[in-house]
Parts: C-alpha cells; structure tokens; sequence
C-alpha cells in the first residue's frame, strides 16, 4: 500500500524530475516507509513512488523496483493476493529477489502484457514502463479500490494516486462536472472536479507513449456479468468456500494485522470467518459513540463475545467531528459529500495506533442487496403499476407520515420509467435541479446524472433491482465508498482490506437473482452465512450505517460557518454557481425544511472547495523545487 506519482513527456525533460520529487512529497503519507524515483533514460519517462512497508520489509523490496532483465519498471500501489498463484504461471526460471507481491506483479506483466491484470486478485494501481519502448500501461483494479488520477498538460500526461500531485501544475475548477457531484455527492469516473484531469476507471488501463494516450481499454467491466440470472449456487454452498478463502488470503502481512467490527452484517460475518482460518487472534476494533441512537458498539462486544475475539473499544469523540471539518476537505480534496467520511477518519486515525492494516466490510450491500434504498426501489416500482388515482392518493398521503420519503416517493412517482425511479432515489440535489443551482453551464440543462444512469441500465439485461444494484458497483463503489475509506486511511498510513469485494465474492451476489437475493428480507445470503457463526439475534437489527448528526450540526456548531461559506466573495464571483438559489436553500432549512439537511451539506462543502481553488490553496499552488532523482534506469 503506496503512493505513485510520475511524467510521461512528449519531449526529453531534465527539469522534471523536481517535479516528480514534489508530486510523491505530496503523497508522503501514503508512504511514510521510503521513497524512490527513476526516469527512463531518453528523460520522458519519471516515476515517483512513497512506500508503506507491508510485505517484505526488506530494502530490496522498494520501488520503482526493474524486472530481472532489466527491461521493465514498475510502481505499484496496492497488494496482489493471489501472487504465489501468479508466480506458478509466470515466473518459472526467473530467479526472484523478493517474497512480496510487487516483483510476481512486475515479471507476470513483463511476460503477459495486460492479460495479467484479469488474472489478479487484488486492488491496485500501477504504472508499468517498457524502458526500451518507452510506453508506460496504468492501471486500476476491478473496483477502483486504489485511486488513479491522470492530468493532461502540454507538455504530456502525469499522473498519480491522489489530486494534491498536480499542485505544481495550477488545477482549475471545471463546472461542467458539477452536476454529477450535485446529483451523487461525488464524481463518477473518469470525472473530477478540475479541468483537463481525469481518473482511470475501474477495470480499465491505458498506454501512453511520448506524452499521448495510444490505446484505452477494459480489462473488466461489471455491467458484463450476468446480473441477476440467477446463480446456480442459490443457497451459497460454494460462496462459503469463496468467503474463508477471500478473507484468508487477506490476512497476508508481514505488519500488524486487524479488522474494523461495527456490529453490523457485513464486518461480523469478515469477523467470523477469521476464525475459521484460524486467525482469531487478530484484533477487532469498535469505534463506541456517546450518541446511543448510533452506538452500535454494545452489538460488536456481544459479537466478539461469542466468537471469542480479541476485541478492543476505541471510544470516539464526536464533539471533534465539527471541528474537522478544513482536515475533511484536504483528506478529500475535492467536494465529496458523504459525511460519514468524518467519522471514517477518526475511526483509521484510532486503529491506526494498534495495526498497519485492517480488514473491513465493505460490498455487501450492493451485491447481496442491504441498502434501505433498494427496498424504496421496489416499493416505487409497484406504485408505478398502481392506476392514477391509487397513486395520487399514495402521494398526498405519505407526506403527512414522513415529510421527506413523502416528497421523495412524490417524484418518484412522477419518473417514467425504472432508471429515471432510480435516478431519483439516489439523487443528493432532490430539491433543486443542477439547472437551478449553476449559471451558464451547458452540462447542467442536459441532466448528465440521469444519461449516466440509462445508460447503464440500457446496457444491463436484468431486472430494475439488478440494473440499480449494478449501477451502484460501476460507480458508488469506486467513487463514493472506496474513495471515503481510501483517502482516510491512507491519511494515516493504514491499509484497508475487503474480503467481500473479492470478485468473486462480489460475482456471485451479482447474479443471485432477485427472488434470492430478498428471499427472506434483505440481505438474505450473508445473513444466512454469518447464522452459522452467531444466533440470530445478535445481529437481526434495523440497520444503523456509519451516520453523523448532520441536521443536529447544521443547526448548532455549524450553523455559522455554513452561512459564512455560502456567502464567500469566491462562490459569488466564480461566475456558475447561482448564490441566489443556495442562499434560498440555507433559509428554507433553518425555516424549518429539516429535509433539506444532505443538499446543504453537499452545498457548503462544494462552496468551501471553490474558495480553496480561488484563492490558491496547498492543493492547486506551485511548489516547483531543485530535487534531482535518486535512480536513472541505464
């Protein structure tokens, strides 16, 4: 687990390797271990890379590490897990100097080309170059769980694990990408919030050569499964095999090794299975809430209890989590609008001061269908089939029994079809449209967000449950969920496993039909599976999530610093953001509209994120400085 950065030039360039020495002392906390550069030697080609020792502690070990001809160079951010399966197939007779995964990563790509990429089991992001050839492959894993950004200049492309690389290269907002944010919260790939700056997608690679993009291509793309055709394993009998296994491969570390347990399905089932490959003795940590509403630390001990676990309680303090606010925004670098990206940096900075790298529960949701979201999904679904009248009074009705789902369900009702039901369900600006927020950006009259979402649809031949399960791993996975538990604990240096987002963990709930999937209320398979380990009731329970009090903070200790970020002279000035109307939106919440509570959060961390980029933050400031680099490939 690292950090890259590096230059792919479409002219010779001796300047740049100060310029690399900057991008990967930006990412330093991503790997605090050692550090490395090397150019190729017709100077187009510079890699950098921060290291966190993880396996094989060892010097040798270190990147950019060259293949055993010395034809190949990589950096490589992430862990290959199945690498001794790797190193059967493809390093016969190559004499390795190492015992982690980077080297078996580095030889398979040099034998194999891109093929390897289908082939590993892991998450990763990566830079390979041929220093004969000159042409550097980067690429990300399935899911995105490794993030890898690409910038386009004029001189050619750099590229690299988080937005803050590009600093010396003056980012500039792009308002054309804000309707996906305002509708989702975040920036669906390959979208950012800044100009001529883009992100691989999951599942995909590119190949560049003298500065300029070559080929672009999938190696994996989601929407290619079979979703929801029914598995031929629906009760799970070979997913309990896949499970063990998918965990224990993950406990592979030569650091200290843990796992978060929150109480919850997910994270006791990845706790449970632990012990059935004989590592119970690893740590479990809770985060305990003084907000009994949300504490669901009472469930985990019972859990760990009964597993006989080695559980510890980290207690978290929320009276900090206001105050974190500037440390949220410079963790997510552009605006991101889960909240519970708050709480998630508490939590990694806690289990940061007991191991280097934890396991966590992470997919379960989307591929075994856990979401509250999808059980509204169904129920809109059915209203569409009600006659005219049913359904009018359906709408008059349930605003009167929850202000909020009512109106929500009211649009809903209004959607024509499946994708436009699902594009409202998910959409964090329900109560004013893009249009309505930005001035004179064509992208927002074109509704972006929905054309996103039938698309996806269009090209997945399954049922509507199946199709909105399906979106939400090509993109709420990559780009909401792994960017949250990536970027927080990646700021403290901790490494973050999850076992259910092994593929094939995650292939098989993709095509568990529907009727399976729900069979007994949601989430059916995994509660099944983690029955054999823990009574039921310890964990049958409304689902909780890992929330924040945002109505309790907008209305008390954040109250003063939303209105002052609303009214900053940047967010009137930046010339496509209409104060107007997010103004209006603050008065209508504090006038009572509690609904409106995410869509101004979302508002204030977008408008804080637009004064950090006028006025020239650590983020878009040039920091050019004389470093040399420590290695130049011969």
């Amino acid at each position: 687990m690292c950090g890259i950065a590096g230059l792919a030039l479409r002219h010779p360039a001796q300047w740049a390797g100060g310029i690399v020495a900057d991008m990967t002392d930006a990412i330093a906390h991503r790997g605090p271990d050692s550090d490395g550069h090397l150019s190729s030697s017709d100077q187009r080609v510079w890699l950098g890379f921060r290291r966190l020792a993880i396996r094989d502690l060892d010097a040798r070990a270190n990147q950019p590490m060259l293949s055993a001809s010395g034809r190949t160079a990589v950096i490589f951010n992430g862990e290959i897990y199945n690498a001794a399966e790797l190193a059967m197939k493809h390093c016969r007779g190559v004499p390795l100097r190492t015992t982690g995964d980077t080297e078996v990563f580095l030889e398979s790509f040099e034998r194999s080309g891109p093929a390897v990429f289908e082939q590993a089991n892991g998450m990763f992001a990566a830079a390979f170059l041929d220093l004969i050839s000159g042409e550097v492959t980067l690429v990300r894993d399935r899911f995105g769980k490794k993030p890898l950004f690409v910038h386009e200049t004029p001189e050619g492309l750099a590229f690299g694990s988080e937005l803050r690389v590009f600093r010396s290269f003056g980012l500039q907002a792009d308002p054309n990408s804000l309707p996906f944010y305002l509708h989702f919260g975040y920036f669906p790939s390959p979208h950012t919030f800044f100009r001529d700056t883009t992100q691989i997608r999951p599942g995909e690679f590119i190949v560049v050569h003298r500065g300029e993009i070559q080929r672009r291509q999938r190696f994996f793309d989601v929407t290619q499964w079979s979703w929801g055709r029914g598995s031929t394993d629906p009760q799970g009998v070979g997913l309990q095999r896949e499970l063990t296994d998918a965990v224990s491969i993950r406990t592979l570390s030569d650091v200290p090794i843990g796992g978060f347990l929150s109480g919850g399905i997910d994270s006791s089932l990845v706790a449970a299975l632990l012990k059935t490959t004989g590592r119970s003795d690893l740590p479990m940590f809770t985060v305990a809430f003084r907000d009994g509403t949300a504490d669901e630390s009472p469930f985990a001990a019972e859990i760990s209890k009964h597993l006989g676990l080695n559980h510890q309680m980290l207690p978290l303090d929320e009276g900090r989590l206001p105050k974190l606010i500037d440390d949220y925004l410079d963790c997510y670098e552009q605006p991101f609008a889960d909240s519970s990206g708050l709480p998630s940096m508490l939590l990694c900075e806690s289990v940061k001061q007991h191991v280097t790298v934890a396991l966590c529960g992470d997919g379960g949701d989307e591929f075994f269908g856990g979401y509250a979201r999808y059980d509204w999904f169904r129920r809109a679904l059915l209203a569409q089939r009600v006659p005219h009248l049913a359904r009018s009074l359906l709408g008059r009705l349930l605003p009167a029994l929850d202000r909020r789902r009512g109106l929500r369900l009211q649009q809903l009702l209004e959607a024509r079809d499946s994708a436009g039901l699902y594009t409202q369900l998910i959409g964090g600006s329900a109560f004013a449209s893009a249009s309505e927020l930005l001035c004179d950006v064509p992208s927002a009259r074109e509704n972006p967000a929905e054309q996103l979402v039938r698309d996806l649809f269009s090209r997945v031949p399954a049922d509507p449950l199946s199709q909105a399960a399906c979106f939400d791993a090509a993109y709420y996975i990559p780009d909401d969920l792994q960017v949250k538990m990536d970027r927080a604990s990646m700021r403290v240096a901790l490494e973050v496993r999850s076992p259910l987002l092994d593929h094939r963990i995650a292939n098989f709930g993709a095509e568990l039909s529907t009727a399976a999937k729900f069979r007994d209320g949601q989430k059916t398979i995994l509660r099944d599976e983690l029955a054999r380990f823990v009574p039921r009731h310890l964990f049958e329970r409304r689902k909780h999530g890992f929330s924040v009090p945002l109505r309790a903070w907008l209305s008390g200790p954040l109250r003063d610093t939303v209105h002052e970020a609303l009214r900053q002279r940047s967010v009137s000035e930046c010339g496509w953001l209409n104060s107007k109307t997010l103004l209006r939106i603050e008065r209508d919440y504090h006038a009572g509209r509690s609904e409106l509570s995410t869509m101004l959060w979302l508002l204030f961390v977008l408008a804080r994120c637009v004064d950090r980029a006028a006025s020239s933050s650590p983020l878009v400031q040039s920091t050019r400085s004389p470093h040399i680099v420590s290695q130049q490939a011969a």
